[in-house]
Parts: structure tokens; sequence; C-alpha cells
């Protein structure tokens, strides 16, 4: 059994016409990577580097031109929206660099949101995600 949890297969992004002589910004060429279960990573890189894309296309909210995300194992482009956000919710989570924090929720609540768009009562998705009650 593998314990790869995401990865990528010959992954590209361009994007088309955003410079004055209409040529296309190449974003992310041919990437190929495995991340295992447990791992930690982090994407860092100059500002307009391509980490909001990476991210976007790894989260299936955003289409790469050419290649393929895996989520354990399975590639997620032939998914529909619908199936792309059920398990985007039950195995993914993303840590952005701004604060997206809904204001009428306490930062745990904040944490919490996902399980409980997912189903869970408040009390056992505080409990899942950040051990306190």
């Amino acid at each position: 059994m593998s314990n790869v949890v995401l990865e990528t297969k010959n992954l590209s992004k361009a994007f088309k016409g955003i410079t004055a002589n209409d040529q296309a910004t190449q974003v992310i060429k041919n990437l190929n990577f495995q991340v295992q279960a447990g791992e930690t990573v982090a994407i860092v890189g100059a500002s307009g580097a391509g980490k909001s894309t990476l991210l976007h296309v790894l989260g299936g909210l955003e289409k790469a031109d050419s290649g393929s995300v895996l989520w354990a194992g399975q590639a997620i482009e032939p998914w529909s929206v619908r199936k792309l956000g059920i398990e985007r919710n039950k195995t993914l989570g993303f840590i952005y660099q701004f604060h997206h924090l809904l204001p009428e929720f306490h930062a745990l609540d904040n944490v919490a949101m996902a399980l409980r768009i997912g189903g869970e009562n408040k009390q056992t998705a505080r409990e899942k995600k950040c051990g306190v009650t």
C-alpha cells in the first residue's frame, strides 16, 4: 500500500495573453512530485512565482493545462465540481498566508469549519480539529 497522499505528474500551467506582446507566461512546467502521509510541505518563493496558482491546481480549484494531480492515487481531472468539493472537504487542508477567518466565529470554530460543513456537530468538530472541548 502506498503512503503517497498527493502527487503531480508532468503538471503544466500557463496564462495566455497577459503580457504586452500576448505571449503565454509559463507558471508551472512539467512538475513531478509526491507528498507522503505525515510529511509537511511548504511552498515558498518570490511574489508572482506561481505559489497560489500551484495551490489552486493542487486543490482542484483551477485546471492545469496538462498533466495530472492525484489525491491518494486517484487523478482528480475527471471529477465533477461536486465530487471535487466533497473530496476536498474530506482530504485537504490549506493554511493561507492571509487570515480568511469568519469574524462572527471564534478562531477554534473557524479551524473546525470544514468538519462542520461535512456534517459534524460543533462539539465533535472542535475535538477532532483541536483536541479542545
